[in-house]
């Protein structure tokens, strides 16, 4: 499924293309990007971003999960359900 959905971008996309596919505006992309919830590889200023990291972020991947943001806007490695 994940195959299909993105099939039109490239295998490394920018940051214009990562607001696409995600239908969000630029400063949420560079939110996400900057916070390390979707991998990137940093080159001077320029990210590096492979297709498979968004589709990873958003848990289209099978063993994949997706990321989650806390209210600071930085990833968190897992979840855990306040009892």
């Amino acid at each position: 499924m994940a195959n299909s959905i993105f099939a039109n971008y490239p295998d490394v996309v920018s940051v214009d293309d990562v607001q696409a596919m995600l239908h969000i505006g630029r400063n949420a992309a560079y939110g996400l990007l900057q916070s390390g919830a979707i991998a990137t590889i940093r080159v001077g200023k320029k990210y590096i971003i492979p297709k498979t990291s968004v589709i990873d972020f958003l848990g289209l991947n099978k063993g994949a999960k997706p990321a989650i943001m806390n209210p600071s806007g930085k990833a968190c490695e897992s979840f855990e359900r306040s009892k």
